[in-house]
């Protein structure tokens, strides 16, 4: 979810606060004002008062955010698996995820801030911290309980750091303000946790693009615990392997050419954008209008190059096979001219209502050495305007680099049995898993190489399942 998304997802808990504070106010100031006049003591002043319906809206805030915005579809999962948020940004190489970890920091910060300024009481560490830890424990386990969420100690100490770094902050300003100077200690101390995830993120940078190759998601953040399941193989697996090619698409985590082609297709359609771009996950999201009004949607997929134009409520009908050809002509033309059509496409209509250009793909990838294009085009036309109805564009010009090592079927088949691979649920006692067959294919990583990975096929529990492994050695 990128900063739009954030804000937008935000504002309507923000809005619930804010009424929720008002009706606070309204209950709360009356009853203070009669407590006041039988008991003759003042216990909480006006600044008290405020700080505490702030916390009150923080809170609301918060457990729209992280609760009740998300549907019960969870069952029960757990994650005690502690920095796994950070192996699994760097095997994505996830910008999202950075953002996700850092985000859950800065939601807690308002929190520690606030505490200290309840009185004096609340300005020692030990009890921000303990309440801090409890506040974000008990919205992990209502999480848990609701089926909203999954408990997971990474968010625990996101948000309990998050809230101690508020803490320092704060404590900074009320030494500077009560020592009318500069106080050096409490702006360490309020800088120091800032500068440690600065200095984490920079070693991560600087060791990922020192690197040639990107990173694999499909390595998985924590190695499965295969202690009590059982593991069978039912096919023979060769010892050892030869070299193979390794390909790379400047295509694959482009954005810059997001941005070109988003620009390109507008003007080659005469539309024009509708707000800014969305980011949902790999994602990068346009919406369009046409001089009519008619709403066009363009999506790329930033991970797998790939990218979709589609127009709302637009009515296809079958034609015949020389009214499709006649729109071939003028699509090839556009295509071509914005440098979209490979000269080796292979030109086909499918379904009566669809035009295809397919690449053509060698029948050994692991063998070629040369640049080879694959995937295809597929665009349904208009029979109302010139724009189509939809353009499906999956074709991947991929760039032969070199031959690399590769590690066996059988030494691949040693990570399943310790279980590093990557699966959505943690493996339990009692799972069965049986492979009957492996493959080698080919995914793209973080930097647009084409790395060969081995695909192993079975059965997980009685059910069909598969497994995918990295290929190239360490």
């Amino acid at each position: 979810m990128d900063i739009i998304g954030i804000l937008s997802g935000i504002a309507p808990f923000a809005l619930f606060a804010l009424i929720a504070i008002f009706i606070a106010i309204f209950v709360s100031v009356p009853i203070y004002s009669i407590c006041k006049k039988r008991n003759g003591k003042r216990t909480l002043t006006k600044g008290k008062l405020t700080v505490s319906f702030l916390i009150l809206g923080w809170f609301i805030v918060v457990m729209g955010l992280t609760t009740f915005s998300r549907a019960a579809n969870y069952e029960g999962f757990f994650n005690f698996r502690l920095f796994s948020g950070y192996v699994s940004a760097w095997h994505n190489w996830s910008l999202k995820e950075f953002q996700l970890i850092i985000f859950n920091m800065l939601l807690f910060v308002p929190l520690g801030f606030l505490l200290p300024l309840l009185g004096k009481s609340m300005r020692r560490f030990m009890p921000v911290s303990l309440i801090s830890l409890a506040v974000t424990i008990g919205i992990e386990v209502l999480q848990l309980l609701s089926r909203r969420g999954i408990f997971e100690l990474d968010d625990i100490l996101h948000n309990t750091v998050g809230s101690i770094s508020g803490y320092f902050l704060v404590m900074a300003f009320l030494a500077y303000l009560e020592r009318k100077q500069k106080a050096l200690k409490p702006v360490f101390m309020a800088m120091a946790i800032p500068l440690v995830f600065t200095a984490v993120f920079s070693v991560a940078l600087f060791v990922y693009h020192s690197k040639e190759l990107g990173n694999m998601s499909i390595r998985p953040a924590a190695p499965q615990n295969m202690n009590l399941v059982k593991v069978e193989l039912t096919t023979l697996l060769p010892t050892t392997a030869e070299p193979v090619s390794l390909y790379r698409n400047d295509s694959i985590h482009n954005v810059d050419q997001v941005r070109e082609l988003a620009s390109l297709i507008s003007k080659s359609f005469g539309l024009r954008q509708k707000g800014d771009m969305r980011t949902d996950s790999y994602n990068r999201i346009y919406n369009y209008e046409d001089d009519a009004g008619v709403e066009y949607n363009f999506n790329y997929q930033l991970d797998i190059g790939s990218w979709s134009l589609r127009k709302e409520n637009c009515p296809t009908e079958n034609l015949q096979q020389e009214a499709l050809l006649e729109q071939r002509a003028g699509y090839e033309k556009l295509l071509a001219s914005i440098g979209l059509l490979p000269a080796e496409a292979v030109f086909s209509t499918q379904n009566e209502n669809i035009l295809r250009w397919d690449g053509a793909n060698p029948t050994e990838i692991s063998k070629a050495t040369a640049d080879y294009v694959s995937g295809g085009i597929m665009i349904t036309p208009s029979m109302e305007t010139e724009s189509p109805c939809e353009i499906h564009y999956f074709m991947n010009d991929n760039n032969y680099v070199k031959q690399v090592d590769i590690i066996s079927p059988a030494q691949a088949y040693e990570e399943i049995e310790k279980g590093n691979f990557e699966s959505y649920n943690d493996h339990k006692a009692g799972d069965h898993l049986t492979v009957e067959s492996y493959s080698l294919t080919y995914l793209y990583d973080s930097k647009g190489y084409y790395q060969p990975a081995y695909e192993f096929n079975g059965t997980f529990n009685g059910e069909p399942w598969s497994w995918r492994i990295p290929a190239i050695t360490s």
